[in-house]
């Protein structure tokens, strides 16, 4: 629910900020996936903390193995970060209306973007679910993480909205499916390791 108003909030403050004149396609694709990121970061890891939290994690340890786990809590973050994404890129082309030059090359560079902020920040939020301040730290664990994948989702959403040359803004989809498919594939392995007492 937090990270919502937070992520409506800083479409609207983008809003104001920019009345009355037309954002570049780089400043625009970088407001965009900054609102994605900390709407990532505050929201996603909380499915595993939420278990420390509650105490369940330790009956989910004995019942589960971590690889079922972390496909369960990273498609659901999968599911929530492109519904989330979807809202979000919706209100936010409504309130600056912006134009999107290549629609597919956005569709599929916010898809392969949200799967890879999922699986990311779940790990992430494996890593520091056993700690003390656990939402301080999976925020401090995963901005530096996902960092690389946002400056390629920039790429590719720049270039969706006319800015850059289109070779350039496939290769930064690409990176971004390349960047999901590691850490899907990584990630069971990792949460393996580190989701255990």
């Amino acid at each position: 629910m937090s990270a919502g108003l937070f992520s409506v909030s800083a479409v609207v403050a983008v809003w104001f900020a920019s009345f009355g004149f037309r954002l570049p396609g780089g400043l625009a694709a970088g407001l965009l996936w900054v609102t994605l990121l900390f709407s990532a970061v505050v929201a996603l890891p909380r499915v595993l903390l939420a278990e420390e939290e509650n105490g369940t994690g330790d009956l989910l340890r004995q019942w589960a193995r971590p690889q079922a786990v972390f496909w369960g809590k990273a498609l659901f973050n999968s599911l929530q970060m492109v519904l989330t994404a979807l809202a979000l890129t919706v209100l936010f082309l409504v309130l600056t209306d912006l134009q999107i030059r290549h629609p597919l090359l956005l569709a599929l560079s916010l898809a392969a973007g949200c799967s890879a902020l999922a699986a990311g920040t779940t790990l992430c939020g494996a890593l520091a679910a056993q700690a003390p301040n656990r939402a301080a730290l999976s925020v401090a664990v995963s901005v530096p993480f996902l960092l690389p994948m946002v400056a390629l989702g920039i790429t590719a959403v720049r270039v969706s909205f006319g800015q850059g040359d289109l070779g350039g803004g496939w290769q930064g989809c690409l990176g971004l499916a390349c960047y999901a498919v590691a850490t899907f594939s990584g990630g069971p392995h990792l949460f393996a390791a580190v989701w255990k007492r």
